[in-house]
């Protein structure tokens, strides 16, 4: 699992291949795709995600979970497909009992978000143009209905460092991306679940259905069928893990060097099965109660602390006179890391 979340060493690779080798990146905090970057690739340097972005290799969207993810052009339709159909039948539901027809929806929201479009401005064209039908209890959830059918994705500034917002503009994928469309439910499932084991292998159903946020039973054909062509294996408690079969699998006495995680790394939220990544008397310190999964840094492999970013800021005594270190603009910032230590067992994995 270390080596193919590149965690024992630095990869000299671009950077739409190495999203593409992790599956994806969690991007709800913006640095985060930056330092997980930073932590697996040599000489990486943040201009080179922007300019993946900018030139549409890379795609920002509401996927797994329902959260926001980088992901590589070519995965986008496979992953939105294999995470969002579900949820669009739920949202159908409801909006087909105002009347509303989704095929419009989607079909007026690709039409006016052909370039990058505030939210606010696509679901004022869509009401307008289906008489005010379109709602719901909660009004993200109307957003999300609209989103998905149209497959929306997020224009720059989104995904950008110094942006944290989820208010970017939007865009519809049709027009954004250069090559793709939508496969068959079977086929775009097929794909996650080869991206997942690829990323997280050796991997449960249960780590897999937590990967792409479904519910087991919508995954389990799929495994189920490509089972065949992959390797099984049995942890400590005996349940069944699947992997490619080709897979890097390094021995236990590969060395794993110390690294930080951003918050929300993929690392710590996609198995369900949370052992082989932390340990489990220190799972509070990293899954806080509001939703927040911290920043960790990794010895052995194992998530041994919190680790937070500030830059200080420079602050004139009143008890000298300022020198120009000290006066506002000469100062410059450096970035410092502060950790919590939450040693776990050293319990050996690769």
């Amino acid at each position: 699992m270390l080596a193919r979340q590149l965690l024992l060493g630095r990869a000299n690779i671009g950077v739409v291949p190495a999203i593409e080798r992790l599956a994806a990146l969690q991007a709800q905090w913006s640095p985060s795709p930056y330092i997980a970057l930073w932590s697996r690739l040599v000489d990486f340097r943040r201009e080179k995600l922007w300019s993946a972005i900018e030139r549409h290799e890379v795609i920002r969207a509401r996927l797994m979970r329902g959260t926001l993810h980088l992901v590589s052009a070519r995965d986008f339709y496979a992953y939105a497909v294999a995470t969002q159909d579900l949820q669009r039948g739920a949202w159908n539901r409801l909006q087909i009992g105002n009347g509303v027809d989704p095929k419009k929806v989607a079909a007026l929201a690709i039409a006016f978000a052909r370039k990058p479009r505030p939210k606010e401005e696509v679901l004022e064209h869509v009401q307008a143009r289906i008489g005010g039908a379109l709602g719901g209890p909660f009004s993200w959830l109307v957003w999300r209905f609209v989103s998905a059918h149209a497959d929306l994705v997020t224009a720059p500034p989104g995904g950008h460092w110094e942006y944290g917002g989820t208010d970017a503009p939007y865009v519809a994928a049709s027009h954004w991306i250069a090559r793709g469309e939508r496969p068959p439910e079977e086929d775009a499932l097929e794909t996650l679940v080869w991206r997942c084991l690829a990323a997280f292998g050796p991997a449960t159903l249960a780590d897999i259905a937590q990967f792409a946020g479904q519910v087991p039973p919508r995954v389990r054909p799929t495994l189920e069928r490509l089972a065949p062509k992959l390797r099984t294996f049995s942890d400590q408690e005996g349940r069944l893990l699947y992997d490619l079969p080709r897979a890097v699998r390094p021995g236990a006495d590969v060395p794993a060097p110390v690294r930080f995680l951003p918050r929300y790394d993929e690392l710590l939220i996609s198995y369900k099965h949370r052992d082989r990544v932390i340990a489990p008397a220190h799972r509070r310190a990293v899954y806080t109660k509001n939703a927040i999964v911290e920043a960790v840094f990794t010895v052995d492999g194992f998530a041994a602390g919190t680790w937070v970013s500030f830059v200080p800021r420079a602050r004139p005594s009143s008890a000298s006179p300022r020198s120009r270190a000290s006066r506002p603009g000469s100062a410059r910032p450096s970035r410092r890391r502060v950790g919590n230590s939450c040693r776990s067992s050293r319990r050996t994995r690769r």
